[in-house]
């Protein structure tokens, strides 16, 4: 799909969006996958407190955003999207754009408060290639109260009314371990450095890494450390 093309798509949704959100009090963005944000809400930039004419996140529009989430909920979120997305497109390839995932999870507002938003999201086109292109988020405060421990996620068809209940301790689902891969992650979580499980599992330095390599990409870390929170949260290490 060329750039011109594109372009097209985009300018025909994003007129329904500018309605959508004139009309509507929520939140609302659109997010070109794995590239940029095309729509930002005036509703959305004021309740994040985002200026985006400040110099540090001209085009950092993400790293704004994601700073904002709380810590523990960042970790989940980074990890969910994209691999329920995947999911779907391995048992719903042809209804992908009939689901939208819903999320609540705790973001700091405008005050530098934390406070609890359920958040929408769907895929509205898809690529050449069948994967995500355009994505949709529409956001809103939480009507809950109950103090938020975990994420809590649902996978919903919005035509035909089916909710798919993903809470967070079954996303491991989605992650699957080798059981060397757990003896290592466990033996790094009670504390051995690299050379003292290569000892005592009797396999190279240079394997460890590896696993912990593995480990990190499975659970899109960016360091072991952090593979081992989402881990100990998953159930996975149980």
């Amino acid at each position: 799909m060329n750039a011109e093309k594109k372009q097209k798509i985009w300018e025909a949704h994003k007129r329904h969006i500018e309605l959508l959100a004139k009309v509507n009090n929520s939140y609302v963005f659109v997010v070109e996958q794995h590239v940029k944000y095309l729509y930002l809400s005036d509703s959305y930039i004021r309740f994040f407190g985002y200026n985006p004419g400040a110099l540090e996140f001209q085009n950092n529009e993400e790293i704004y955003f994601e700073s904002r989430i709380h810590p523990e909920d960042l970790i989940a979120l980074s990890n969910t999207q994209e691999r329920l997305f995947e999911y779907l497109q391995t048992t719903q390839a042809n209804k992908i754009l009939e689901y939208k995932l819903v999320y609540e999870f705790r973001v700091l507002n405008s005050y530098n408060k934390y406070v609890r938003i359920v958040s929408q999201h769907q895929v509205l086109e898809l690529d050449e290639n069948g994967n995500p292109w355009l994505i949709m988020g529409i956001a809103d405060l939480s009507p809950n109260t109950v103090p938020l421990d975990n994420i809590k996620i649902q996978v919903v068809n919005f035509i035909t009314g089916e909710t798919l209940p993903l809470n967070k301790f079954e996303e491991k689902e989605l992650i699957e371990f080798t059981p060397r891969e757990k003896e290592i992650l466990l033996l790094i979580k009670s504390g051995m450095l690299s050379k003292e499980i290569s000892n005592r599992l009797s396999v190279s330095i240079h394997t460890v890494n590896k696993h912990r390599q593995n480990i990190m990409q499975k659970m899109n870390a960016d360091n072991i450390i952090e593979a081992i929170e989402y881990a100990r949260k998953l159930g996975l290490l149980d």
